[in-house]
This record gives structure tokens, sequence and C-alpha cells, in this order.
């Protein structure tokens, strides 16, 4: 016969090896258990030689202590063999320490697409040291947005892409990210804060492409994600849109605080570019 200490102390024995569970699997196994996602982004008078064109994000590295070189290495590899047309990396590669700068820099300098890999800096590499993140990318063959575009040209047909700096740091330019940009034409715009969207300049992209939230990082049964009560995570994961011009914000790769994901699986996601007719 069951006694009721010895169903008390067996339900508590449940408890724990449940919460044990649970705390093995958001420190030992989700943060490191990679999503390549896909979707398809429609755009309008997208030129036809740039139909199906796609762009492969990679954000929020955080290569720290709680995010090893070797985990960096494994999402270039994921990346390289999802064979995108580009490569955009948005932001936060780094956390507090400047001599993470240059392995994490020379990783991500593996990274390859016909297109380039392009780049614009976060809030955590403007902490730790923008100027020297920012050489340090550009030096293994990364082009870094200083707030400035570009045109990517198939033949007679061009897209336009660009990247503004961090803008708590105050590191954002308008008028420069905007200096020869032509409204008309599709464009995509790499800036690390999902937030970029409520600036009025932002209207003039087609497509944002950010990072920052970590998605959340935890997203709790029945509660969802404690991350969504704060005001800078206002857009948290995924795709959104306001007027003309959408935003879509990948979960990243890396972690920041604790080393611990829940319900929200690190991302390397690819959009694909469609005419919409």
């Amino acid at each position: 016969m069951i006694t009721r200490r010895r169903f008390l102390h067996k339900t508590a024995a449940i408890g724990l090896s449940a919460v044990a569970g649970v705390m093995g699997y958001a420190t030992l196994y989700e943060p490191d258990f990679y999503e390549l996602t896909e979707t398809d982004i429609f755009l309008p008078e997208l030129p036809g030689r740039f139909e199906g064109f796609r762009i492969l994000q990679v954000t929020d590295v955080h290569h720290s202590r709680l995010v090893s070189l070797a985990e960096v290495r494994r999402v270039v590899e994921i990346a390289n063999a999802a064979q995108p047309d580009l490569i955009a990396l948005t932001g936060d590669y780094t956390t507090a320490y400047q001599s993470y700068i240059e392995p994490c820099a020379e990783a991500l300098g593996q990274l390859r697409a016909p297109e380039g890999v392009w780049a614009v800096l976060g809030n955590h590499d403007h902490a730790t040291d923008g100027q020297l993140t920012a050489l340090a990318l550009e030096r293994h063959k990364i082009t870094v947005f200083k707030n400035h575009n570009t045109l990517l040209r198939r033949g007679p047909d061009a897209l336009q892409l660009a990247g503004v700096d961090d803008w708590t740091w105050n590191a954002h330019d308008w008028r420069r990210t905007l200096n020869g940009f032509d409204s008309k034409r599709p464009s995509v715009l790499l800036a690390h804060q999902p937030r970029t969207l409520d600036w009025a300049e932002a209207m003039n992209f087609s497509l944002l492409l950010s990072g920052h939230t970590h998605g959340g990082q935890i997203r709790l049964p029945l509660i969802g994600e404690p991350a969504r009560l704060s005001k800078d995570l206002t857009y948290l994961r995924g795709r959104y849109e306001r007027q003309k011009t959408q935003l879509y914000v990948s979960r990243g790769t890396g972690v920041i605080g604790l080393p611990i994901r829940f319900g929200v699986r690190p991302e390397i996601a690819v959009l694909r570019l469609r005419r919409q007719v």
C-alpha cells in the first residue's frame, strides 16, 4: 500500500526529473538544434532575372563563452550547404570581449555565395568594438555596410541592396544610406534592429532583414515568450508588413545571458524572392 508520504516523495521525484529533463533539453540540445527555414517573399516589380533569388540570413552568432567557435563553424557549414545566391549578416557577431572578434570573423569569412557576403553591425558589436569588428569582417572578404547602398546586377536587371547601421548607438545615417537610391526599384535593407521598421525612411525599401530578438530565446507553454513584454522586442520573429514594406526577423543562431533556448530553435533563414503578380 502506498502511503501519502511515499506518494508525495514519488511525485516530487517525478517533478524534479521533469525539470531536469527540460533544463537538459534547453541547455544541451535546443541551443545547437539549428533550423534551416525557407520563406517566399513576394515583391512587386521584381526583375525577371531575380525571380527565385535566394538570400541566406545569419544573425546574432554571439561568439562568446556561451557560443563556441565550433558552433560558429557549424553555422557556416549549414549556410554554405544551402547554396544561396547571397548571404546577409545582420549583426551581433560576438559578445563583450574583443578577443572573440578576429576568430569569429575568420570563421564567418568561410561563407560563400556568388553575389557575396554582406553585413551590418549590431548593438553588441558596437558595445564591444564596432570599428575593430568591421575591420575584421572586411579583412575576411565580408562587405560591411556603413550606411550606404549598392546595385546587384544580372544583365539589364538590378536589385538594390543597402545597410543601415545600428540606431540604438546613434550610428545610423539615413541620408547616406539613401544617397542615389531609387525607391521605385525592388530593394533589400539589412538592419540589425527590427524596430527599424518604425522609421519613416524604412518605407523606401521593399524588404528589411533583421535579427536582435533571438525570437525571444525562451517560449514557455501557456505563457509564451517573456521577452515579448519588452518594448524593444515588438517584432519578435518571422514576417511582418507595414504599408508596402516587409520585415523578416530571424531567430538567430546564438544565445546571450543564459546558455538556454527553449521552444525557440536557432534559425538560419533563407528568403526566396518571388515576383508578386
